[in-house]
């Protein structure tokens, strides 16, 4: 399975540009099996007013479910999920704020035998930390095996005391161009990490895609 999230910063260009298509392709690129992305528009004026979710789908080819976590102005901002199969018992959690103003929020599903969650936390670390421990309950109120993805905004030394195995190396995903922090996350439980790879800048966003490369582990084939 190869798994990856990539914060797409509405697909912005560096020059400024939004770049749908460019983001499209791009995502078509990666052979995802599930795709996790953050900062999608939807409806929104900066982007055209195109949903962003489903461009990506017509382009990958996938299923796609969108989780808002802001209304603006007669749009929505947010994640979405995308995998090469069906999505079922999809649900939109929002977070708790506690120090900053923009909401925050989980998408969660089943896909490819697996409980999903996908979320962007806080920029504020403590923050962040609460959010990320909801989101870890939320998940586990599903049946395993768990995938949790995202833009966590937490490097990975924060994430020590993370009840799921984290598939992290050592290479670092923001800022695009010259990447020095590792903020994108997939931790998994039930899984067996095979690769990780953070994959080259694409032409849009100031993030690098992170992708992990995974087998659903013997104890827990046709369960």
């Amino acid at each position: 399975m190869r798994i990856v999230t990539f914060n797409i910063q509405h697909a912005r260009r560096p020059d400024g540009t939004v770049d749908i298509d460019a983001l499209g392709a791009a995502c078509a690129g990666f052979g995802a099996n599930l795709l996790a992305l953050q900062e999608v528009d939807v409806h929104l004026e900066r982007s055209g007013r195109r949903d962003m979710a489903a461009d990506v789908a017509v382009a990958t080819g996938m299923e796609v479910a969108f989780g808002p976590a802001i209304a603006i102005r007669g749009g929505q901002y947010g994640n979405a999920l995308l995998v090469r199969g069906p999505l079922a018992d999809v649900a939109v959690a929002p977070l708790s704020l506690t120090a900053r103003a923009e909401a925050r929020s989980v998408l969660l599903a089943s896909a490819l035998g697996c409980s999903v969650a996908a979320t962007h936390l806080s920029i504020d670390d403590g923050e962040a930390q609460i959010q990320l421990a909801e989101v870890v309950r939320l998940l586990r109120d599903r049946p395993p095996p768990y995938v949790l993805l995202g833009d966590l905004n937490l490097r990975t030394d924060q994430l020590s005391d993370l009840d799921l195995a984290l598939a992290d190396g050592a290479d670092p995903t923001w800022p695009a161009g010259q990447p020095r922090v590792r903020i994108d996350h997939v931790a998994v439980e039930g899984l067996s990490v095979e690769r990780v790879s953070v994959l080259p800048a694409a032409p849009v966003s100031d993030h690098r895609p992170l992708l992990v490369e995974a087998g659903i582990t013997g104890s827990l084939v046709g369960t």
